[in-house]
């Protein structure tokens, strides 16, 4: 019994590059010939229990759409919007393929009914690797709540991995006679702590009505080593904190890049505007210009209206004045010269521009 143990794993992952990537490797859709752990001949006998064609683009205008019907919001630009569990077990002996695969559907099951309502986007069981295991990618928006679910999830501990695995190992694991397995992260602490001693250094009398408390060191076989691990690790915390700067350092001078080019376009833009109101001011001065003629033109065509009318009252009516006009058309033709005309006891003097002496 105490090499008999179940494994679970969890993930979450967010994007439709790691969506591409999980789906992928779910459903096989990579290529993996030259994976030594997987055997491609087998990859077409994989149990597939659900999966779904959307793309990530697709699938996530679906849940938005459905959570803004309801009420809800879509989901925050940066957010995870899947997880993925792998269930396995340790390698059991007398166990066939068929054994593992009837525990992996019971798995599966189980995990339906813990995620219920939430949208699944595949289940898959893997019988082309070393030994079959079960693949469960699942969304964070729930269907039947027309919600993205996070928070909620988080607040019944349906994600949190202790209780997952504890709540497993009563309910599938106990009937596989499978135990909770541990991590290597856990190993290796135990491995470590197995080797340390921790002695208690009294302190003196003087120094207890002193108030001084005991004092306690950590010694062992791997004390140095362990100091050793502490320097490297403040030595790799510095490196992290500096590579955060250089990459945030990085992205403030791509973004002031980007602002510099939007100014220098809209500084292109605004001269371009300049000039077309320049174009327009000259445009306007040269009609100004025009029409300043145009009424000087109109001015000097009153004043010739005004002693045409003048002429005409005079010799009593326009039509005499047109009268006298045609004679004297008759008369000069060709030539511009001054004419008189006898009317009674007036006389007349006509030019070409049609004025009159009177």
């Amino acid at each position: 019994m105490g090499n008999r143990y179940f494994v679970i794993d969890f993930k979450k992952y967010g994007g439709s590059e790691a969506f591409k990537n999980v789906m992928g490797h779910n459903l096989r859709k990579r290529n993996y010939k030259n994976r030594a752990n997987i055997d491609t001949t087998r990859s077409a006998d994989n149990i597939v229990l659900h999966r779904t064609d959307q793309t990530w683009q697709e699938y996530m205008d679906e849940c938005n759409t459905k959570a803004k019907e309801s009420g809800g919001r879509k989901l925050r630009a940066g957010s995870a919007d899947f997880f993925s569990i792998v269930v396995d077990a340790s390698v059991i002996e007398g166990w066939s393929d068929d054994d593992y695969i009837r525990y992996l559907r019971d798995a599966e099951r189980w995990l339906r009914e813990r995620f219920k309502g939430q949208k699944i986007l595949a289940s898959v069981i893997h019988v082309d690797e070393k030994k079959p295991h079960l693949h469960f990618t699942a969304s964070y928006f729930n269907e039947e709540r027309g919600r993205w679910s996070q928070k909620w999830l988080a607040q019944t501990k349906a994600t949190d991995l202790d209780t997952m695995l504890s709540d497993f190992e009563r309910d599938i694991g106990r009937k596989y006679g499978l135990q909770r397995g541990e991590s290597a992260k856990e190993k290796a602490k135990k491995e470590i702590l197995a080797t340390l001693k921790i002695e208690r250094e009294e302190p003196t009398l003087l120094e207890r009505l002193a108030g001084k408390k005991p004092r306690y060191y950590i010694t062992g076989s791997d004390s140095k080593h362990l100091a050793k691990l502490a320097r490297e690790l403040a030595i790799a915390q510095r490196a992290i904190k500096e590579q955060a700067v250089h990459q945030l350092a990085h992205r403030l001078s791509e973004d002031l890049a980007k602002k510099e080019e939007e100014l220098k376009k809209r500084e292109e833009e605004l001269q371009e505007k300049e000039a077309e109101l320049e174009r327009a001011k000259s445009r306007s001065a040269k009609r100004m210009w025009e029409l300043a003629e145009t009424r000087a033109e109109l001015s000097k065509a009153q004043e010739k209206l005004s002693r045409y009318e003048e002429l005409a009252r005079k010799v009593g009516g326009f039509d005499k004045l047109r009268e006298l006009a045609e004679k004297n058309a008759a008369r000069h033709t060709k030539t511009r010269k001054r004419v008189r005309t006898r009317t009674g006891t007036r006389t007349i003097s006509v030019d070409d521009d049609l004025t009159f002496d009177m």
